[in-house]
């Protein structure tokens, strides 16, 4: 995903969490990688994130043929799955 944004319910999600751990963005770049220090998220905050996605979607980006490496990745499954977060 080129487009500069990611999926506005995954952005709100991925805040909510970097905010709880002391983060000040105010949006997140899709070129990040999930565990981009910027973000403040911990393999512990990734995999709540990836549970919330699956409730939603029934699967996970991780079983992807492609797993994501960034949440423009996330974002682009999404955007696949034809739903928002």
């Amino acid at each position: 995903m080129n487009s500069g944004t990611i999926d506005s319910g995954l952005e709100r999600l991925v805040l909510a969490v970097h905010r709880r751990n002391g983060g000040t963005l105010d949006n997140v770049d899709p070129g990040l990688r999930l565990l981009d220090p910027k973000l403040r998220i911990d393999s512990l905050d990734l995999a709540e994130i990836m549970v919330a996605i699956e409730r939603e979607y029934g699967a996970s980006p991780f079983d992807a043929a492609r797993p994501p490496r960034t949440w423009g990745d996330v974002s682009e499954w999404i955007i696949g799955r034809g739903k928002a977060v």
